[in-house]
């Protein structure tokens, strides 16, 4: 039984937003290392099956057929639908762009959030979020350093997925007032496996095992990170959460640097300090403010 009363807790909240951002980080570099040789639709169909393996035993034991009678199916579907898109745009992107710079456009999808909380959700937005997100946003343009290579087309693609993305994560704070953390991760898993299964007979090309365990990964990693996010925003309102989407930015860094051996030049370290004090900024606010105070 999901709690509709209890307020808010922005802290955790933050807390775990930052760690999904990591897993999926680490699911991102795993995908530009298969994007060169494999389907995006291949990618995405077996990393659906890894999810759907590992939940339903979880959610047939726990909760039986019932896990399937969602309250707002359509909406599921929905959201589903929008985070298949979106991923299939995003190793679309990767597959031309450099993480960092995918990473840094990705980032519009927190102005996107924000403005659908707005919108859609009525979450009031106070001045000093909209002033922490362009903060943010600002550090992550000093990071990547816009330039003809950013401007690829591919970079379009990136701006829709980030779009994209900022309506899937907005239903999920909707959709966590009716429906489970694990209800919303199954259907988009299965969702994402039918869509690759679509065109998987078409486009099949036999993985060798590091390649298939590096795919299987990727769905662990999926699944997991979806939970923590689901959780996230049942946690804090979206428009708490958003400047922590930056944090992508240094995972990204990170791992160019132990990965690739790319090194973060004095524009990486001076975003990253814009991007660190926004998200400070919030973090204080939001500790003093009183709905945080349990």
């Amino acid at each position: 039984m999901i709690d509709r009363t209890r307020p808010d807790r922005p802290l955790i909240g933050i807390a775990f937003l930052v760690l999904g951002v990591g897993l999926f980080s680490l699911m991102d570099a795993s995908g530009k290392f298969l994007v060169g040789n494999y389907s995006v639709f291949q990618i995405v169909a077996i990393r659906g099956v890894v999810s759907v393996a590992i939940l339903a035993p979880i959610l047939f034991r726990e909760h039986g057929v019932n896990v399937l009678r969602a309250r707002r199916p359509l909406s599921l579907i929905l959201r589903s639908g929008l985070g298949v898109a979106a991923m299939l745009l995003f190793f679309t992107g990767i597959h031309y762009l450099p993480l960092a710079d995918a990473t840094a456009i990705g980032f519009s999808g927190a102005i996107f959030m924000t403005v659908f909380s707005a919108i859609f959700l009525r979450e009031k937005v106070e001045w000093q979020r909209w002033a922490a997100i362009a903060l943010g946003f600002v550090g992550a343009l000093v990071v990547a350093r816009p330039g003809s290579e950013t401007f690829h087309w591919a970079g379009l693609l990136l701006l829709l997925c980030a779009f994209l993305y900022a309506g899937m994560m907005t239903m999920t704070r909707f959709l966590a007032r009716s429906e489970s953390n694990a209800t919303m991760v199954f259907y988009h898993s299965v969702i994402s496996t039918l869509v690759g299964a679509v065109v998987l007979p078409f486009i099949w090309v036999t993985p060798g095992w590091g390649e298939l365990l590096l795919m299987v990964g990727m769905g662990v990693l999926a699944t997991a990170g979806h939970m923590i996010f689901a959780q996230a925003f049942r946690e804090a309102p979206v428009s708490v959460l958003a400047p922590f989407e930056y944090t992508a930015l240094l995972w990204a860094s990170l791992l160019g640097f132990f990965v690739w051996g790319d090194v973060p030049g004095i524009n990486v370290w001076a975003g990253s300090v814009i991007l660190i004090l926004a998200g400070l900024y919030i973090l204080y606010r939001e500790s003093r403010s009183p709905r945080s105070a349990a």
